[in-house]
């Protein structure tokens, strides 16, 4: 279905708001074919100008300028802070010909992050290759469907359509059809696309500008009310001049339409379209955490400026642009957990993609069949494909306490480093990673999977080039320029658990504390350290193919399900050095709700004590420590066992 007529109205009316004015008369745009389209970029800073007056609106576009310019509309710049894990994915998206003093690095990045553009086989990007119109083409299609537009397909009956290369067909069809691209018409009347010229600044400006117009409508567009079916164009039932009159009216499987884009379901998915906060309320002003692109979340309900998600074990609100709504009867397929040889396999899907990814994340639950899929928003709770309700399991490693110590020596953790990566410049680290355990309190199993998805098995430029295995001190603005160097690997390990990790994440009164473990986003590191949802679960799994390997090379017992574990389910839970309730046997106080501890007995007196592994971090030495739980009224409950996988 076409676009309404009154959508163009609404166009040319903003046309006639955008008029160059006299001060506009001393430039190189006034009075050009594409003068309004490029004077709406300038004053939204995406077009810059040459100097003075000069904006050069028929100079060719680089693949490099063209990337930056839709980057810059679509803000899709994403946080820069060292206290985000951005190592693995600036490494991840590296070009050979794209380097961090290059002016247009951090955009380049940055679309290449969100999926916009890509690479040639040989792995370089040409920043400085002129972009064809084909090119542009798909970079502006991709850009527009990861931003959730609908759209259908325009038949292409140009005079040079058999000179339209086949992969970007599919790209020039959709943007006819959304009136965002369009043939040339010569004097004849013929009209052609011209897929392999080179497009002008001012070319580029009328496209990004009508590609704006689209992802984000005028606030005056009408509400639609529509019925959305798979393969077919949205139906449209009704019309309105507000979200809330809309939503009220929509009935059954109805959906909320503000432009081309979905703006309520009554149930489905959400799924973050760019660098996604999650906030705690409607006002946006204090966060939960934060997730990257492509990343599924559970859908409760949206309003006119809010959509309300759920994130692992997390329930907040998010901006309505930076996600992706889809109903349950247009979703194609879903991120899945399975059990194979008796592991749990996570399969990841990115909607937006439409790509796929595995890795294993641990043991796989008793209670799951190898074949069945298995769904899962936490990697916790799993449920049928019917809805059905199959177990819960948390995966030790992933909630293990990081402070406690591994058995295993320096040596043995270099054996596994040599059977699964025999080139990896990491061999000969295990004992700097049980350096660290010995004087900070970082366990050396964590540390070293910590360190292994970082670097990439210390494959990334920035551990090869600066020993830095942690992405430490590095940002999204220049990430290989601003992370720190050291002298060895040695140092930097020490350092990053010294300076970073224990003082910052193992520690109960820094912003950034969520529990000593690594979690998802609901608790642990995951939910500050990483956009990355499955970063914990990643180490996690790392953690457990170590231990799996390990063990059994040497013959010795394995480390998973080593301890019970406990859960703290209220707040200000005290840890004491004897299992009794006493003023000065207090020796530190747990502050929040979802923090794991270490079980290592149990004692049933005025209710049930367990004695767990004390946190001896950065030189601390408890002896034995231990914390109330349950039983015993006065008292309350404070701790909760936690259904382990075996």
């Amino acid at each position: 279905m076409k676009r309404l007529s009154a959508i163009f109205l609404v166009v040319i009316m903003f046309f006639s708001l955008v008029s160059p004015n006299v001060s506009n008369a001393a430039d190189d745009i006034t009075g050009h074919y594409f003068e309004r389209d490029m004077r709406v970029l300038i004053e939204k800073d995406i077009l810059g100008g040459y100097g003075p007056g000069e904006f050069l609106p028929d100079r060719h576009v680089t693949r490099a300028e063209f990337a930056t310019f839709v980057v810059r509309a679509l803000d899709l710049n994403t946080i820069t802070t060292a206290e985000v894990s951005i190592a693995q994915v600036s490494e991840a998206t590296q070009f050979t010909d794209v380097a961090p003093t290059d002016w247009y690095y951090s955009a380049v990045i940055a679309a290449s992050n969100n999926n916009l553009v890509g690479g040639y086989s040989d792995g370089s990007f040409k920043p400085n290759k002129y972009i064809s119109r084909q090119e542009m083409a798909a970079m502006i299609m991709r850009a527009m469907t990861a931003k959730g537009v609908l759209s259908e397909k325009e038949p292409l009956e140009f005079m040079d359509t058999d000179q339209i290369n086949p992969i970007f067909i599919d790209s020039i069809s959709r943007l006819l059809y959304l009136d965002v691209m369009a043939g040339k018409k010569d004097s004849a009347g013929n009209v052609s696309f011209a897929p392999k010229s080179n497009t002008t600044r001012g070319e580029t400006a009328a496209v990004i500008n009508r590609m704006l117009k689209i992802v984000y409508p005028p606030q005056n567009l009408e509400y639609k009310v529509a019925a959305i079916s798979k393969g077919m164009d949205p139906i449209i039932v009704r019309e309105f001049d507000s979200f809330d009159a809309a939503k009220e009216k929509a009935r059954d499987d109805q959906v909320v339409l503000h432009g081309n884009n979905i703006v309520w379901i009554p149930n489905g998915i959400a799924v973050s379209n760019k660098y996604t906060v999650v906030y705690t309320d409607t006002s946006f002003k204090a966060n939960h955490t934060y997730v990257t692109s492509g990343v599924e979340m559970k859908y409760f309900d949206a309003g006119d400026n809010w959509v309300k998600v759920k994130v692992a074990d997390v329930t907040g609100f998010v901006k309505p642009e930076t996600v992706n709504l889809t109903p349950l009867n247009l979703v194609e397929d879903r991120s899945y957990y399975q059990a194979v040889g008796g592991n749990l396999i996570h399969q990841i899907y990115n909607p937006i993609t439409k790509e796929r990814a595995s890795y294993t994340y641990g043991k796989a639950p008793s209670f799951m069949k190898a074949g069945e899929k298995y769904y899962s928003w936490d990697g916790d709770e799993f449920y049928l494909s019917t809805g059905a309700y199959a177990g819960k399991a948390f995966q030790y490693f992933n909630r293990m306490p990081l402070y406690t110590k591994s058995s295993y020596t320096g040596e043995q953790l270099d054996a596994f480093l040599k059977q699964a990566r025999p080139d990896s410049l990491l061999i000969g680290t295990g004992s700097a990673f049980k350096k660290a355990e010995e004087q900070y309190g970082t366990n050396a199993l964590y540390f070293l999977a910590h360190a292994i998805l970082e670097s990439n098995w210390g494959t990334s430029r920035i551990a090869k080039d600066k020993n830095n295995l942690f992405g430490i001190g590095a940002v999204d603005s220049d990430p290989y320029g601003s992370a720190w160097t050291y002298d060895s690997y040695e140092q930097g390990i020490l350092d990053a658990a010294s300076k970073f990790i224990v003082p910052g994440y193992f520690n109960e009164k820094d912003w950034r504390f969520e529990g000593e473990h690594l979690g998802n986003k609901g608790s642990g590191m995951n939910v500050r350290y990483a956009s990355d949802a499955y970063w914990g679960q990643k180490i996690s799994g790392l953690m457990y193919q170590m231990d799996q390997y390990i063990s059994k090379q040497y013959g010795i017992p394995g480390e998973m399900n080593k301890y019970n574990i406990a859960e703290t389910i209220t707040t200000s839970v005290n840890v004491r050095n004897m299992p009794t309730v006493s003023g000065s046997s207090v020796l530190y106080q747990i502050p929040d709700e979802g923090v794991t501890l270490a079980v290592k007995k149990e004692f049933s007196d005025s209710g049930m004590w367990y004695q767990i592994e004390p946190k001896n971090v950065m030189g601390k030495n408890y002896p034995q420590a231990f914390a109330y739980s349950h039983g015993y009224p006065a008292y309350g409950t404070s701790l909760e066992l936690m259904p382990l996988a075996k």
